[in-house]
């Protein structure tokens, strides 16, 4: 009895002096128009949606980040040009399905969109009666085409296999220049 009893209060301890701590995701409630909180709007197919590690030197840290390609149809605020690739959140990314058209509310910080947080009011657009409220909209003025861009984005962290290949590469070399250097001494 005297155990169980310590056992309770270990576990109550444990408990109370370190808790297990989880943050929940509130969206404030954006009033219309939405367009109002954005730097642009665009509407346009979903052609990739892709992830990237992006890391500072060799050991600094990494950081999982999705990038999406659209197809531009149409764009509100500012001019866009006929593609674009944006940063979304990590946690709606997933919501984006290829070949869809969307919507998108994103902001734009040194030339670069991102979507600012899975709370961003993204609709899927089945007819144009989806997004007639945000007006004409202006069509794309250049013809760009970034796909090039998605193709060198990649979730594999490459460095540790780089790494042993140039060790074993070394390696090699050295094991090779030794034993020359052996077969020159015995003759």
């Amino acid at each position: 009895m005297r155990k169980q009893i310590l056992l309770i209060i270990l576990v109550i301890a444990i408990t109370v002096i370190s808790p297990i701590q989880s943050k929940a995701l509130t969206c404030v409630e954006v009033k219309e128009p939405a367009i109002d909180y954005y730097d642009v709007a665009i509407f346009g197919t979903i052609v990739k949606v892709k992830t990237d590690i992006e890391q500072k030197g060799f050991t600094g840290p990494k950081e999982w980040k999705k990038y999406v390609l659209v197809d531009v149809e149409k764009s509100w605020k500012k001019e866009a040009d006929s593609q674009l690739i944006f940063e979304a959140d990590y946690a709606s990314s997933d919501n984006f399905e290829q070949g869809k058209k969307y919507v998108l509310y994103l902001d734009e910080k040194d030339g670069a969109y991102y979507s600012s947080s899975p709370c961003t009011p993204d609709i899927l657009v089945n007819s144009s009666s989806d997004y007639e409220q945000l007006g004409k909209g202006l069509e794309p003025v250049n013809q760009v085409n970034l796909s090039y861009k998605m193709l060198f984005m990649n979730d594999k962290d490459i460095d540790l296999g780089i790494t042993i290949v140039i060790i074993a590469i070394l390696f090699i070399i050295i094991w090779r220049w030794i034993r020359v250097k052996s077969l020159k001494k015995s003759t």
